[in-house]
């Protein structure tokens, strides 16, 4: 994907199916140079990764730049964003609706990350519960975030 994606949503669409050529540059990529950097473009090629690097025995290298999925969802105030997504690609996406999300010199501020799917050491995509997303918050989860959805704030109120 090489441009943002804004969409409006209230229910969450389904994961895109692991593309046979990302398996196959996946397979070549680490016969030819385990050095070189993965780059998954869903969490469901972030899994197939995981997967396959620990079936291998190999150390993963992951390129998250090209997972820059962003979607708003006004009624609700929340962005759902990827990995690959900057704070600032954030502001501007959410800009557009009047909305901004809270962020500091660190990032995105994490009190207000409300959902998060991850994908855990042995390859497994999981729906963050209460306890995961604390442990998020807190810089305890092992695990790789490839979905979050943030709370917004109106932008208005927070240029006062």
């Amino acid at each position: 994907m090489t441009a943002i994606e804004y969409q409006t949503t209230r229910s969450s669409p389904a994961p895109p199916r692991v593309a046979d050529e990302f398996v196959l540059e996946l397979r070549t990529r680490a016969a030819r140079n385990p050095a070189l950097p993965i780059r998954p473009l869903t969490g469901a090629e972030v899994a197939v990764a995981v997967r396959y690097a620990l079936d291998e025995d190999q150390d993963l290298a992951l390129d998250f730049s090209g997972m820059k999925r962003i979607v708003i969802d006004w009624a609700e105030r929340t962005a759902r964003v990827q990995p690959g997504v900057t704070p600032a690609e954030l502001e501007q996406a959410a800009f557009r609706w009047g909305l901004a999300p809270l962020s500091d010199r660190h990032g995105l501020v994490l009190a207000n990350l409300i959902a998060a799917h991850v994908v855990l050491p042995d390859g497994e995509v999981v729906e963050a519960d209460a306890e995961l997303l604390r442990e998020i918050r807190t810089g305890r989860a092992v695990g790789i975030v490839v979905d979050a959805t943030y709370r917004l704030h109106s932008a208005a109120e927070l240029r006062r």
